[in-house]
């Protein structure tokens, strides 16, 4: 009884771990637009202001190397949290230490 207690509590912190990852890749996602829609509004501003065509394109660069490498960790994220899904799922079928091996990737996995 005693390690079905410790199996399901391993579980639960699993599935928090989860949850907190998808919450991770979904501010992601919000920071990413928040970053888009001050591009759109700087070029606008650059075009009222009829600034030099160079700092567009720097600011064109800098977001298109934001916007990959955060595309990048949000897939490993996305990845990671996946795996320790499946193995929470496999789990009851499973030595319980595959819970606590499903916990270990998760928190290991990149946060942002």
């Amino acid at each position: 009884m005693m390690d079905q207690e410790r199996t399901s509590k391993e579980l639960q912190e699993v599935f928090e771990e989860v949850q907190q990852s998808y919450s991770t890749l979904l501010d992601n996602v919000f920071v990413l637009q928040e970053q888009t829609l001050k591009l759109a509004w700087s070029l606008f501003e650059n075009s009222a202001e009829n600034r030099a065509a160079q700092n567009t394109q720097s600011i064109l660069e800098d977001l298109a190397r934001q916007s990959k490498s955060q595309r990048e960790a949000r897939e490993t994220l996305a990845r990671t949290s996946t795996v320790a899904f499946l193995k929470v799922l496999e789990a009851p079928y499973e030595d319980h230490s595959i819970a606590k091996e499903a916990k270990t990737d998760l928190e290991e996995a990149p946060s942002s």
